[in-house]
């Protein structure tokens, strides 16, 4: 069998996303643990960026998790995680489109400002609004469900789903809240998180306010040098 190796760091959302496709299409992958608060010399000859994930296939690196997990979908077709069709396909993509430039800009604004009254608000306001755009453009729309494109998981799923196990962070730290009126969104999530490849790379409310912690130290005595 072709060798598949990942270079990832645990507290990363981005390389969960492709730790769980990986576990989702039973491929066996070799697990490089990366310290992005350290990182080893020799792995800016892996990953170009200093970033994970970083994906090696027969020796051959792939970088940024879309494309990752689109590339894996491609080198190992079953099961499948996009829609067979070309339109559903665009679909697939328009909303993995909007996980990068609607949803995620919301949440890290949300989050970088919390310290700021008068932005905080707003900023709540703005992320509810495009949860609120998910659960009546997307998840009423594109099918019965219980996932993102209808009766099985995709590639949109495990694209926002790494997130969405962080909302308890915003929640607790940013005063997010779940919309009440969204009640497609939440059931979506309560299904994943179900899913046997996101209760093998899922971390406590602990955990992820520690890595918040050491992303605020570490981002403070980065400013500090300048």
């Amino acid at each position: 069998m072709s060798k598949v190796e990942l270079f990832s760091f645990e507290a990363c959302p981005y390389a969960q996303r492709t730790r769980m496709v990986l576990i989702e299409k039973g491929i066996e992958f070799d697990l490089v643990e990366i310290d992005l608060f350290n990182r080893p010399a020799w792995f800016r000859d892996v990953s170009p960026y200093g970033k994970v994930p970083v994906l090696r296939h027969d020796g051959r690196a792939i970088y940024e998790s879309a494309i990752i997990n689109q590339y894996l979908d491609e080198a190992f077709p079953e099961p499948p995680m996009m829609p067979a069709d070309p339109f559903g396909r665009a679909q697939a993509r328009i909303w993995m489109d909007y996980c990068e430039t609607r949803f995620l800009p919301a949440t890290h604004r949300l989050m970088a400002e919390r310290s700021d009254p008068g932005k905080t608000t707003a900023n709540r306001d703005k992320l509810t609004e495009v949860l609120r755009f998910i659960e009546h453009e997307a998840l009423r729309k594109l099918g019965e469900g219980p996932f993102w494109m209808g009766a099985r998981p995709t590639l949109v799923d495990f694209q926002f789903l790494p997130f969405f196990e962080r909302f308890a962070v915003y929640e607790e730290l940013a005063g997010a809240r779940w919309p009440e009126d969204c009640p497609r969104l939440r059931q979506w999530y309560q299904v994943l998180a179900e899913r046997s490849s996101f209760i093998q790379t899922r971390h406590t409310l602990d955990f992820h306010l520690e890595q918040q912690r050491k992303l605020t130290e570490a981002r403070t005595a980065a400013a500090g040098k300048t």
